[in-house]
């Protein structure tokens, strides 16, 4: 009896202190660079790119470098795209719920009532899957690491197990007047 009891409280323990963990994703604002790379099931390699990103209070900007230039801005009230030719941001979204889900995540502000949280073999990850069911009709799991203070790692995969692997470096937590003006869609 005792044994069980102590087993218990050691899970209580353990996944309070998992629950809590989720602090070290937390950025409120920072700049880097990132590399993905899509594999998709029909294709024997992965479809890569690589470019910057300047995140402040939830919202993202992403400049995508190669191999295509382009550019896109994940805010509360939509997500926005413009390519290098083009001047003007174009709407993809507008969902309120994926836009801020996605910036959440971009911006390592994990929301247990956005998630169902399972184990994960790595001490510093976590496979997280959606709960919404939109976010859930676009990718199925999510696995969230954090490789040390200036990296993480995120794989999304999709209902038809395609998988995009995010690998973000942060460089700096300090932003200038330039980079909060990037976050905006007026620029």
């Amino acid at each position: 009896m005792l044994n069980k009891l102590a087993l218990v409280l050691l899970f209580f323990l353990s996944t309070q202190a998992a629950a809590n963990d989720f602090a070290r994703f937390k950025v409120a604002q920072g700049k880097g660079q990132f590399s993905q790379a899509k594999h998709f099931t029909f294709l024997k390699r992965a479809i890569k790119s690589q470019g910057n990103f300047v995140i402040h209070d939830q919202h993202v900007y992403w400049h995508t470098l190669s191999p295509v230039s382009s550019e896109m801005l994940l805010l509360p009230n939509g997500i926005y795209r413009r390519l290098e030719s083009t001047k003007a941001y174009k709407i993809l979204t507008q969902d309120k719920q994926i836009n801020s889900l996605l910036a959440k995540l971009l911006s390592g502000d994990i929301n247990e009532s956005d998630w169902s949280i399972a184990a994960s073999n790595d001490e510093h990850c976590y496979n997280l899957i959606p709960k919404l069911k939109d976010v859930a009709a676009l990718f199925t799991n999510v696995n969230l690491c954090s490789l040390d203070e200036s990296q993480r790692s995120i794989v999304l995969t999709d209902q038809q197990n395609n998988k995009t692997e995010i690998m973000m470096v942060f460089t700096s937590k300090e932003l200038t007047k330039n980079d909060m003006d990037v976050v905006k869609l007026t620029h």
